[in-house]
Parts: structure tokens; C-alpha cells; sequence
């Protein structure tokens, strides 16, 4: 085993405002898809690099290497990640907690998730093997293109499908239950936005 990461969730403590950014992380199905931020019980070994984060992350100090400068900031812990996987075994591990706080919703939390889905499209124009690879950004554009093309009707699908899953997954009272499909919508606009919007200064 070259690496062990594991679960990132949110302080219990933390405000309503970080605890809608958490949900909209760690909602299966549409939220990030991410192991570490959906807080998945077990041990196994990772199949995507995005799998755990830098912020619960343990690696040999034989095996690291650093960090690949070219990447810059955002994706730096994804290429690392992805090298060790090359190399040997990276597990994530369910009992490995490190709580980590949330930037608020709306204004802080979507606004990082701007920058990073912004890179998330410039290193697919690059044609970057470890994003190219991500069958859920492809699944994630085909769900946008049927969800447009079927207006009106997919709205209130739509609307029952982040309310359902989103209060199961959340740690927010049941009041604000009823806005979590408002807030779905703006990460999942934010991520389409933001991805074309890299495509194409990846282009230039």
C-alpha cells in the first residue's frame, strides 16, 4: 500500500450555511461522486484518483514524490494521487476521519467550485488522461443535455429527485429540507458553467 486516505465530512458544529455545501458533497448519485466527501463506510481500494483528498491523505515518504508544478493549484492531489495508483495500491479507508470545514453557501462554497470545475474543463482540453478517463463527467453531461432537451418535464422530476436524496444524506434540520433542490441546482449549473467555461480558455 503506497497511500491510505479516507472521510472529510463536515464538524458537527458547523453552521447551516456549511452544512448545505456538505450535503451538495456528499449526496450520492448528484452530488461529487467523491468517496471521501460522501463519507462511504468500508476499505477498498480506490478506482479513481478523485476518490480522497488532500486534506486526508497519507502517503510513504518513499513514495512521494511531490507534486507535478505544471498542474498548478486545483488537480495537484488528483496527478499525485493518480501516479501512486500506477504504481501500487491507494486505499481508502472509512474509519480514517478527518473532519474538515465547508466554505458557506452560496457565495464562498460556489465560487470554489467555479475554480475548480474551470480547471476540471482547461485539463480536458489538455486531454489529461486522469480527466478523460472520469466516466462521471461524462455522465454528468449526458444527464444536463436530457434534463434540457426533456423542459418542462424534467423540472419536477428534477425537484423530487434532489429533495429525496438530499435529505437522506443530509445533517440539516428537516426545515431546511425544502431549499436543498434550489441549492442542488446552482452547484449543478455551477459545475456545467464552470466546466465549458475552462473547455474553452483551455482552447485559447
Amino acid at each position: 500500500m503506497l497511500a491510505l486516505g479516507g472521510p472529510d465530512p463536515a464538524p458537527t458544529d458547523s453552521p447551516p450555511a456549511e452544512l448545505i455545501a456538505d450535503t451538495l458533497l456528499r449526496t450520492p448519485w448528484i452530488g461529487s461522486c467523491i468517496a471521501a466527501h460522501e463519507d462511504r463506510p468500508g476499505i477498498f481500494d480506490i478506482k479513481s484518483a478523485s476518490d480522497i483528498a488532500l486534506v486526508n491523505l497519507f502517503v510513504r515518504r518513499s513514495e512521494f514524490s511531490g507534486f507535478d508544478e505544471s498542474v498548478g493549484y486545483i488537480g495537484e492531489d488528483t496527478r499525485l494521487i493518480a501516479e501512486l495508483m500506477r504504481r501500487g495500491r491507494v486505499v481508502y479507508h472509512g474509519g480514517v476521519r478527518v473532519s474538515h470545514r465547508r466554505r458557506a453557501f452560496p457565495g464562498p462554497y460556489l465560487r470554489q467550485r467555479w475554480r475548480y470545475r474551470v480547471k476540471t474543463g482547461e485539463m480536458l482540453r489538455r486531454r489529461d488522461n486522469v480527466y478523460t478517463a472520469n466516466f462521471k463527467v461524462r455522465l454528468f453531461f449526458a444527464a444536463a443535455f436530457v434534463s434540457i432537451v426533456t423542459l418542462p418535464f424534467s423540472i419536477p422530476i428534477y425537484y423530487l429527485l434532489t429533495f429525496i436524496l438530499g435529505a437522506r444524506a443530509t445533517r440539516l434540520p428537516a426545515r431546511y429540507w425544502p431549499m436543498l433542490p434550489f441549492a442542488f441546482f446552482a452547484h449543478h449549473a455551477t459545475y456545467l458553467g464552470g466546466i465549458i467555461v475552462g473547455w474553452l480558455r483551455g482552447r485559447r
